[in-house]
């Protein structure tokens, strides 16, 4: 007979999945859509390979919810770039310039508005072929060729992508847009009252400001509160022993703009595609004067699921 295997030896721990903390994804969209993403179990690299048909079927998801998740989770156009069409039905792995990009068949119902379907690209090479990626374009040319670049039927958002400078960048600008920039915010003052609604999970605001004296009250709430970003804050301009006065002025459109926690980057909303070019220039025109030229490297506008287009600055 051999010899019997040693099985004296210590036996490697199996590795653990790490589990997933729900609460602490979607801080970067509003309350309604961030829960209604949860409540399914949708993670954030499940929803850059869905179609908007998909996502639409999340229950409690609007049209506004839609256009807010793609502002934030582009979509992969798998056949955008590459050479060839690819079958629908196809697996495979195709390698680009050094980068690996998995072809995937689609999963679930196949949308019928042919707008969902970015396999072939087609919509989306015919919109990058009228801008010129090396080309500085003026405010209201940029403006026209987003506008003529958008491939949604529904109306899209339009964004402003700063870079700021490496050093002394601002991380934290205040202002009030002149006209309406996306969604209208929900603004609500602190009180009893509503403090009973946080605690049953009835959150209906997107903005909530509060005097000194509720934020002993509100510290209870902070583990529900924090992880959406609407806990209020001295620094955010939140607390404040003129909350009335305050939340006027977040109603009549006054927003903070943050540039991202490690990178000096700035993503903003500006407006809607379908509003006047001179509403969306007077909008963009406030927010570069409020970050200061100085202070910017590049800018980029773009809407919903659009080529980019930078500005000429100076």
């Amino acid at each position: 007979m051999g010899k019997r295997k040693d099985t004296t030896g210590k036996v490697a721990p199996k590795k653990q999945k790490s589990m997933t903390i729900w609460e602490e994804l979607y801080t970067d969209l509003s309350p309604a859509v961030a829960e209604a993403l949860r409540e399914v179990r949708i993670k954030p690299e499940q929803l850059i390979n869905m179609t908007d048909g998909d996502i639409m079927a999340t229950p409690g998801l609007t049209d506004n919810g839609l256009e807010e998740i793609r502002a934030k989770y582009q979509p992969v156009l798998t056949g955008d770039s590459l050479p060839g069409d690819v079958s629908e039905t196809q697996v495979g792995t195709a390698k680009l310039e050094g980068v690996t990009r998995q072809e995937k068949a689609p999963e679930g119902p196949r949308p019928a508005n042919k707008r969902h379907d970015f396999r072939g690209g087609k919509a989306i090479r015919a919109a990058k072929s009228k801008v010129d990626p090396q080309k500085k374009y003026p405010l209201d040319e940029a403006i026209k060729l987003v506008k003529s670049g958008n491939i949604t039927k529904f109306v899209s958002t339009l964004t402003l992508h700063l870079n700021l400078v490496a050093k002394d960048a601002p991380t934290r600008v205040e202002l009030t847009f002149p006209h309406l920039a996306g969604v209208a915010k929900r603004v609500a003052i602190c009180s009893d009252d509503l403090l009973k609604n946080i605690e049953k999970g009835k959150i209906e605001f997107d903005i909530l400001v509060t005097s000194p004296a509720y934020m002993p009250k509100l510290a209870k709430y902070a583990k529900i509160l924090g992880p959406k970003g609407l806990m209020p804050s001295p620094k955010a301009g939140t607390v404040t022993e003129s909350p009335e006065a305050k939340a006027k002025e977040f109603e009549g459109g006054k927003t903070i703009v943050k540039a991202e926690a490690k990178f000096p980057l700035m993503h903003i909303t500006v407006g809607k595609i379908d509003q006047p070019d001179s509403e969306l220039t007077a909008n963009i025109q406030t927010l570069l004067d409020a970050v200061k030229l100085k202070n910017i490297t590049k800018a980029t506008l773009a809407s919903t699921m659009s080529p980019g287009v930078k500005l000429q600055l100076s």
